[in-house]
Protein backbone atom coordinates (compact mmCIF):
# COMPACT_ATOMS: atom_id res chain seq x y z
CA UNK A 1 0.00 0.00 0.00
CA UNK A 2 2.80 2.46 0.88
CA UNK A 3 4.32 2.08 -2.59
CA UNK A 4 0.91 2.79 -4.16
CA UNK A 5 0.53 5.93 -2.08
CA UNK A 6 4.01 7.07 -3.06
CA UNK A 7 3.30 6.49 -6.75
CA UNK A 8 -0.02 8.35 -6.59
CA UNK A 9 1.57 11.26 -4.75
CA UNK A 10 4.39 11.40 -7.30
CA UNK A 11 1.70 11.54 -10.00
CA UNK A 12 0.30 14.64 -8.29
CA UNK A 13 -2.63 13.27 -6.29
CA UNK A 14 -3.57 15.00 -3.06
CA UNK A 15 -3.63 13.03 0.16
CA UNK A 16 -7.42 13.30 0.17
CA UNK A 17 -7.66 11.92 -3.35
CA UNK A 18 -5.28 9.10 -2.48
CA UNK A 19 -7.34 8.22 0.60
CA UNK A 20 -10.54 8.10 -1.44
CA UNK A 21 -8.97 6.03 -4.22
CA UNK A 22 -7.38 3.50 -1.87
CA UNK A 23 -10.37 3.51 0.51
CA UNK A 24 -8.40 4.83 3.47
CA UNK A 25 -10.39 6.38 6.31
CA UNK A 26 -8.66 9.78 6.25
CA UNK A 27 -6.18 11.87 4.27
CA UNK A 28 -3.81 11.65 7.24
CA UNK A 29 -3.67 7.88 6.70
CA UNK A 30 -2.44 8.49 3.15
CA UNK A 31 0.14 10.96 4.48
CA UNK A 32 1.41 8.47 7.06
CA UNK A 33 1.72 5.84 4.35
CA UNK A 34 3.63 8.30 2.16
CA UNK A 35 6.07 9.05 4.99
CA UNK A 36 6.62 5.32 5.55
CA UNK A 37 7.26 4.82 1.84
CA UNK A 38 9.66 7.73 1.83
CA UNK A 39 11.53 6.15 4.74
CA UNK A 40 12.08 3.02 2.67
CA UNK A 41 14.26 5.00 0.25
CA UNK A 42 17.80 6.22 0.82
CA UNK A 43 20.39 8.46 -0.75
CA UNK A 44 19.73 10.22 -4.03
CA UNK A 45 16.33 8.59 -4.55
CA UNK A 46 15.07 9.76 -1.17
CA UNK A 47 16.44 13.24 -1.82
CA UNK A 48 14.63 13.33 -5.17
CA UNK A 49 11.35 12.30 -3.54
CA UNK A 50 11.76 14.88 -0.76
CA UNK A 51 12.49 17.61 -3.31
CA UNK A 52 9.34 16.69 -5.26
CA UNK A 53 7.25 16.79 -2.10
CA UNK A 54 8.81 20.11 -1.04
CA UNK A 55 7.88 21.56 -4.44
CA UNK A 56 4.28 20.35 -4.02
CA UNK A 57 4.14 21.87 -0.54
CA UNK A 58 5.57 25.15 -1.88
CA UNK A 59 2.76 25.28 -4.44
CA UNK A 60 0.19 24.48 -1.75
CA UNK A 61 1.55 27.27 0.44
CA UNK A 62 1.26 29.77 -2.43
CA UNK A 63 -2.33 28.68 -3.13
CA UNK A 64 -3.25 29.07 0.54
CA UNK A 65 -1.70 32.54 0.73
CA UNK A 66 -3.47 33.66 -2.46
CA UNK A 67 -6.84 32.04 -1.82
CA UNK A 68 -7.20 32.94 1.85
CA UNK A 69 -5.41 36.30 1.91
CA UNK A 70 -8.52 38.06 3.21
CA UNK A 71 -8.67 35.73 6.21
CA UNK A 72 -5.32 35.94 8.04
CA UNK A 73 -6.38 33.53 10.81
CA UNK A 74 -7.22 30.89 8.23
CA UNK A 75 -3.89 31.44 6.46
CA UNK A 76 -2.00 30.97 9.73
CA UNK A 77 -3.90 27.81 10.63
CA UNK A 78 -3.46 26.24 7.20
CA UNK A 79 0.22 27.15 6.98
CA UNK A 80 0.77 25.47 10.33
CA UNK A 81 -0.61 22.32 8.71
CA UNK A 82 1.79 22.69 5.80
CA UNK A 83 4.66 23.10 8.28
CA UNK A 84 3.69 19.79 9.90
CA UNK A 85 3.73 18.10 6.50
CA UNK A 86 7.20 19.51 5.86
CA UNK A 87 8.50 18.34 9.23
CA UNK A 88 7.30 14.79 8.58
CA UNK A 89 9.34 14.42 5.38
CA UNK A 90 12.53 15.83 6.88
CA UNK A 91 12.88 13.12 9.52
Amino acid sequence: MDAQVLALREDGSSYSAIARRLELAHAVDAHRSFVRALGAHEGAERQRLVEHEEARLDRLERRIRDRDAAEPEKVIRRLQGVDKLREAIRR
